[in-house]
């Protein structure tokens, strides 16, 4: 129905910072109407977890008002550690017995009380076996008390929640690719990075990591170019004392593929991984080329196929022409939900 269409408001609030943007979509792309960034207020976020809720709201509402944005639905994400995604296969139920079943079952294998938690379901495919008719449902979860926050968050910046969803959809949506083959996302975030593989466009596994861009810069992004060269190590003046960083990355990445494929038995087909979707990572000179050589596999920078499909507004400045395409994934992605 035409009153429950999203407004095409995006809101990325993240542990460094928070990024809003306005979009249109047209057949040439997605048009930006507005945009805009701060800085996030030191420590009112921490590895994803919100934690001061008011006070945040309260300091990002200048920057809803100052794009005129006061009032406005908009589409926002949960991140950090504890996302928890899982498909289930479930006897064929009605929409309300098939809720109240993944909801029992949950208390079998979730890591928190399930009480404490926001379960969303989607059907995925129903099909037939000896024991009758089944329905896979993809299934997710999330501390009930990170959805509160953020939505206490957004309307302290004078904003309507209107969605919040799970980061890893978001900037799926954001490279918006090919769906028939099964590709893993890693986001490699200022505090923390994640590992998402999606099949068909379903995210089917998750496995967060302990990576990140502070770690990378803190010890050679620095003025004297310490480079990761296409042998996938890094050059620190022929020492190579910052090897250790993307071999830790490679291993985290490797023992998380090659648990997916362990879990879904992938060995012989079709659900095998075949391209790594690197958001976060871009600015690290060398890590798309050095994972590619690492893992093995394609990589594909997600703000390099955003930016194909973005409309520009004229007059912009050069700083924020970048900062609009390397910065702006999430934001986009989330903004871009129909």
């Amino acid at each position: 129905m035409l009153f429950n269409r999203l407004p095409g408001i995006g809101l990325d609030i993240g542990s460094c910072k928070v990024r809003v943007v306005w979009i249109q979509r047209e057949k040439a792309g997605l048009r930006i109407i507005k945009f805009g960034s701060m800085q996030t207020p030191a420590g009112m976020v921490e590895a994803g977890t919100i934690i001061d809720p008011v006070g945040l709201g309260t300091q990002i509402g200048v920057l809803i008002r100052r794009l005129n944005l006061t009032g406005k639905r908009v589409v926002t994400a949960v991140g950090g550690q504890q996302i928890y995604i899982r498909n289930l296969i479930m006897p064929c139920l009605k929409p309300d017995e098939l809720r109240a079943a993944v909801y029992y079952q949950a208390v079998t294998f979730l890591p928190i009380p399930v009480e404490e938690a926001a379960l969303d379901i989607f059907p995925i495919r129903q099909f037939g076996d000896k024991g009758g008719r089944k329905i896979e449902v993809f299934f997710l979860a999330v501390r009930r008390q990170q959805v509160d926050d953020i939505v206490l968050t957004c309307q302290s910046a004078g904003l309507k929640p209107a969605v919040v969803e799970i980061e890893p959809l978001a900037l799926y949506r954001a490279w918006g690719g090919d769906d028939a083959i099964v590709v893993a996302l890693l986001a490699i975030g200022s505090a923390r990075s994640y590992f998402t593989v999606f099949n068909k466009g379903i995210p089917v596994f998750y496995r967060s990591m302990a990576a990140n861009h502070t770690a990378f810069y803190k010890s050679f992004n620095q003025p004297e170019s310490n480079v990761i060269t296409v042998r996938g190590k890094i050059e620190d003046g022929g020492h190579g004392q910052y090897n250790y960083l993307f071999d830790e990355l490679i291993n985290e990445v490797k023992t998380a593929r090659d648990y997916y494929e362990l879990q879904t038995r992938s060995g012989n087909g079709d659900k095998s991984i075949g391209k790594i979707l690197l958001c976060g990572g871009s600015a690290i000179r060398g890590l798309k080329a050095g994972l590619a050589l690492g893992l093995g596999l394609e990589v594909e920078l997600v703000a390099a196929n955003t930016l194909q499909r973005l409309l520009l507004p004229v007059n912009i400045s050069d700083a924020e022409k970048l900062e609009l395409q390397n910065d702006f994934s999430l934001a986009l992605g989330l903004a871009a939900r129909r």
